[in-house]
């Protein structure tokens, strides 16, 4: 028995030695990782490329690579023949580079594939079939401009050292990435609870403007509200950080009026009623500037005899 045990324990220390001497590459510099079978190691394909795995074969890498001898994605050269429709040539009866005629896809197909192909102007855009390219004077804020038709790769620097696409108020932004000089305009926004029932204006239906000092801002909702502000410049100006106080006694020059589904009419204006407004951001300029604030209010109809409570009252739009 004694001797059994060390003759296996001889075996087994060849066979541990073998093992750690032994590599499957030049000064195991490889991680092993490299030869399981499984996309990972930050590998481009399953088991090569990437930092740490040896380069992958050409010819499967999903990749044109002219300087070893392609002549299209992953053919031509040592790589073999390349297929009529993926040869990057336009021939045959194809109505664009490798897309259309009796044998090959759609034209359209080709919009996403990062090649110069189909009847594309630039890689997958214009041409017949793609969405148009991003241009600089388009008046959209595309590509990889950081503003409309600025900034990016192509585009010349923006006007203000704003980004519109990086989740900040910077530059002269009104808001998050929206409004300035070279944003695109703010959502409008007029959202409130009346008597626990949520209201949110249809875009469309807003009316805003800025004259002489006045807010004048109105809106329907979808649940078929109405609710306008007219609201005289406050004694300081429109300062963000201002709040506003209105009602028939202490400020008659600015009104909140509201109507329900049932055409009922409640204001500021009727004994017994108040609202207070708190301007968050305001900005006259540049054209069209904005205005941001919240507001809720206690609200009367004309005989008193029936009130309004709103609550988390919310109003962004631009001001022309």
């Amino acid at each position: 028995m004694k001797k059994f045990v060390n003759i296996f324990m001889i075996f087994f220390s060849l066979s541990v030695v073998f093992t750690l001497s032994g590599c499957l590459n030049d000064d195991n510099k490889i991680p092993p990782n490299c030869y399981d079978g499984i996309l990972n190691n930050d590998e481009q394909l399953v088991d090569c490329g990437g930092p740490n795995c040896e380069q992958c074969d050409h010819c499967i890498d999903g990749i044109w690579q002219p300087e070893y001898g392609e002549t299209c994605v992953d053919c031509g050269g040592e790589c073999g023949p390349c297929s009529p429709c993926a040869n990057c040539i336009q021939d045959g009866d194809e109505a664009g580079i490798d897309c259309g005629g009796s044998s090959c896809g759609p034209c359209s197909a080709l919009c996403a594939d990062g090649l110069l192909n189909g009847t594309e102007t630039q890689i997958d855009c214009g041409g017949n079939y793609c969405d148009p390219c991003p241009t600089c004077t388009d008046g959209v804020m595309n590509g990889t401009e950081i503003g409309i038709d600025c900034g990016g790769l192509n585009c010349p620097p923006c006007a203000t050292d704003g980004n519109c696409t990086n989740g900040m108020i910077d530059g002269n932004e009104f808001w998050t990435d929206c409004g300035g000089s070279t944003c695109m305009a703010c959502d409008t926004i007029i959202s409130f609870t009346a008597n626990g029932v949520n209201h949110v204006a249809v875009a469309s239906t807003c009316t805003f403007s800025y004259a002489g000092g006045t807010v004048t801002i109105s809106g329907t909702t979808l649940q078929g509200g109405t609710i306008a502000f007219t609201m005289a410049q406050p004694i300081a100006g429109w300062v963000d950080g201002t709040t506003i106080n209105i009602g028939p006694a202490n400020n008659p020059n600015s009104v909140v009026a509201f109507t329900n589904d049932m055409a009922v009419a409640y204001s500021t204006a009727f004994t017994g009623s108040t609202a207070t407004v708190n301007v968050v951001k305001f900005r006259s300029s540049p054209v069209p500037g904005g205005i941001r604030y919240t507001f809720s209010g206690t609200m009367k109809n004309s005989g008193g005899t029936s009130t309004v409570n709103i609550t988390n009252g919310l109003v962004m739009v631009p001001l022309q």
